[in-house]
Parts: structure tokens; sequence; C-alpha cells
């Protein structure tokens, strides 16, 4: 077949590339082969492998990754079911006034990262297996401020890295409810 022959949509000349198809200021997303194999497809995923499982070292991590990713989408579309998603995960694992202040202060990160980057965050849903690097980068944060303690926090994303990080305890501790 030659090329006068192809589909016009595949004529090499019209065929988008990685670069067209995908705007400049977006972030990679990258495939994460956890324990089980995700076949979502992704045009990305091998650029930068990263699991979950390896960027959340512990339940904390896991419950700021999952709040923020519904957070973010709230941000993104206007849907208020999105806050109502990231209220139900955080009341899932914590208190319910606990889990009220982390969505607070997990918007108040998302909007901190968001100002400092000069866009949206790149997230995925929150039941991706994959992570994006705006996703590592705001966990790299709160597991930062979570190690360090608050008194280390300068600037505006950073404390409300710390915020975040007071709400979840320690890094290994378990997030979960009090009896």
């Amino acid at each position: 077949m030659n090329e006068t022959s192809m589909d016009p949509a595949c004529a090499p000349a019209r065929a988008a590339t990685r670069a067209t198809a995908m705007p400049p200021t977006a972030v990679a997303a990258v495939e994460i082969p956890c324990d089980a194999p995700c076949d979502a497809p992704c045009p990305r995923a091998a650029a930068m492998p990263r699991r979950v499982c390896d960027v959340c070292p512990d339940a904390g991590s896991r419950l700021a990754l999952a709040v923020a990713r519904y957070v973010a989408g709230a941000r993104a579309t206007g849907e208020t079911d999105c806050i109502e998603a990231a209220f139900a995960e955080a009341e899932a694992a914590l208190p319910a006034e606990s889990a009220a202040l982390l969505v607070g202060a997990l918007g108040g990160l998302v909007r901190a990262l968001e100002a400092h980057a000069g866009r949206p965050l790149a997230v995925l849903p929150a039941s991706c297996c994959r992570a994006t690097a705006d996703e590592a980068a705001l966990l790299e944060h709160v597991a930062r401020a979570r190690s360090d303690g608050a008194g280390a926090a300068e600037g505006r994303v950073a404390r409300t890295a710390a915020t975040v990080a007071a709400l979840l305890g320690p890094v290994g501790r378990t997030a979960g409810r009090a009896s």
C-alpha cells in the first residue's frame, strides 16, 4: 500500500504525533505494574514507570493521593460529585472532623501547587494504578512534611503540605478511624 492509497487519517503528514496529541503542559502519566496488571490504555504509559505502591509507602499516603485526585478532578470539572467522593474516601479512613480538615487541606495543597506550576495539575482517576509526575510531587511534599514536622515549613506549598502531614500523622502510621 502506498501513501496515496492510505486512509487520510493515517497519512504520515497528517498523523498525530505524541507531541501534538498531548498539550506541552501535560505531565506524562506513567504505568504502574503493581500486583494486578493494569490494561488501561495510556499513550505515555512507558515514559517513567512509577507504581502507586512506590509513591505511596503507607495508608496515609494512599489516602492523600486518592483525596487529592478527587479534589483536583472537582477543580477541573466543577462537579460537586468529586468533592463528595473526596469526603467519602476520607471519612472511610478518618473521623468525620479530621476527614473534613484533610479534604480542605488537600484542596489548599492542590491550589498551591497549581499556582506554583502556573497550570492545572495532571491527575489520574482515584482508582488508577498509575501516577503522574504532579501526583508524585504532591506526595513528596507531604512525605517531606511528615518526616520533617510542621516546624520546617516555609512557603505556601510547604505550609499547606505541613497541614496535610499533621492530619495524616508520621510516616508509617496507618491512617484509620479512632476507636
